[in-house]
């Protein structure tokens, strides 16, 4: 089983399995929590917003990568549930901003817990020069399959995105 595990042909079904394990985690916490029906992608958003509230959807959706049309859907269940409220841009009406309601601002403890420990669950055992030649690999596999970086594949993964991608980041330390 380990020479299994190490044939570099298994990568998408391990990194397939990470993605699900964490799902399941953070699924798990969120019902402890008492939370119902919110899952990762809920929490890309409200994570977005901890950092810098008040942004507009097509900034959320680059940050997160995601379409507009699956942010909206995601956005439409945060609403529901009382976490984030649309408003509309001053200077634009075709442009639509989320922002954290009373609620979303009270859940940012908990969320950013929840956060923490899902990485010391991830990067558990894990050296800082693993962590960093690890999400530098990851980084690069990522991008063979990204429009726009050479020797990825052309896609358009993105619908709409903004002619000048943002540049923030969702990591902190």
């Amino acid at each position: 089983m380990d020479n299994f595990r190490k044939n570099p042909e298994m990568a998408p079904n391990v990194i397939s399995r990470i993605h699900q394990l964490s799902e399941e985690f953070l699924k798990e916490e969120l019902e402890k929590a008492g939370i119902q029906g919110l899952v990762a992608s809920h929490g890309h958003i409200l994570g977005c917003l901890y950092m810098e509230d008040n942004l507009p959807m097509w900034r959320i959706a680059a940050l997160i990568k995601r379409r507009k049309s699956t942010l909206t859907v995601l956005a439409d269940k945060l609403e529901q549930e009382g976490y984030i409220r649309r408003l509309p841009s001053p200077g634009d009406s075709r442009v639509r901003y989320l922002a954290l309601t009373p609620k979303g601002e009270a859940a940012r403890p908990l969320f950013l817990d929840i956060a923490r420990r899902l990485q010391e669950r991830f990067w558990h055992d894990f050296s800082a020069e693993e962590q960093r030649r690890t999400m530098e690999f990851l980084t690069r596999m990522e991008n063979n399959f990204q429009p726009d970086v050479k020797g990825g594949p052309d896609n358009d993964m993105m619908d709409a995105q903004p002619e000048v991608a943002p540049s923030a980041t969702l990591s902190r330390s």
